[in-house]
């Protein structure tokens, strides 16, 4: 039988364990809508297509865009609008995306940022607009933060949400080719959540604290 101190150890448990990983886009195969290259960008030279050998960290394909020239730090993939991204990212605490540029390509140079646009929060950089570096050469995962400001905003919001990734590098030719996937945002559960978890756990260890 399970003591106070074990019970009361799954409890929490089971409330830090309600954070979780909810996947965005892993293209299998598939734009899904996504624009790619974004028309809002500049970096028309750039084309899409899939690969089942780079850059695959979720499903069976990546993402392939390849150019023939250095991209120019504007967006190169534009998502579709949807209130599910909403109310993903109403909750989210950071987004992540998966990117792999072989070895020798952008020049050795390469930046990524993710952007959001939401009529509650207007267009705007997810990471200020700091172009993470991924490593060329390897798999690289850009983390960007969501704030708790743009939490409540979303949260508030009754209007589709969109992203868009910007890319910005260096050029080696024949070698412009940048994989994507496993786009994901990590999401907590509402405070009232939480707190009814907590209430379930502190009636779980009274009921355990009578029958001793």
């Amino acid at each position: 039988m399970l003591s106070v101190g074990a019970i009361s150890t799954v409890a929490l448990g089971a409330v830090q364990a309600r954070a979780s990983v909810v996947l965005i886009e892993s293209w299998e195969n598939t734009l899904d809508g996504w624009l790619a290259p974004s028309p809002g960008g500049t970096n028309t030279s750039y084309s899409p297509s899939f690969s089942t050998t780079n850059g695959v960290t979720n499903g069976s394909y990546s993402l392939a865009m390849t150019g023939t020239a250095a991209p120019n730090y504007s967006q190169l993939l534009e998502g579709p609008s949807s209130m599910t991204l909403t109310n993903t990212l109403a909750s989210a605490t950071s987004v992540s995306l998966d990117v792999f540029a072989p070895a020798g390509s952008f020049g050795g140079a390469l930046g990524i940022d993710i952007d959001m646009d939401n009529a509650a929060t207007g267009f705007e950089s997810l990471d200020g607009f700091s172009y993470q570096s991924p490593t060329i050469g390897s798999e690289s995962t850009i983390t960007v933060s969501v704030t708790p400001a743009q939490n409540a905003a979303l949260a508030a919001s009754g209007d589709p949400t969109q992203l868009f990734v910007q890319v910005g590098g260096n050029y080696t030719a024949g070698n412009e080719t940048i994989y994507f996937d496993n786009l994901r945002a990590t999401v907590v559960p509402e405070p009232a959540s939480i707190s009814m978890l907590g209430l379930a756990a502190t009636g779980l260890l009274g009921r355990r604290r009578r029958a001793i």
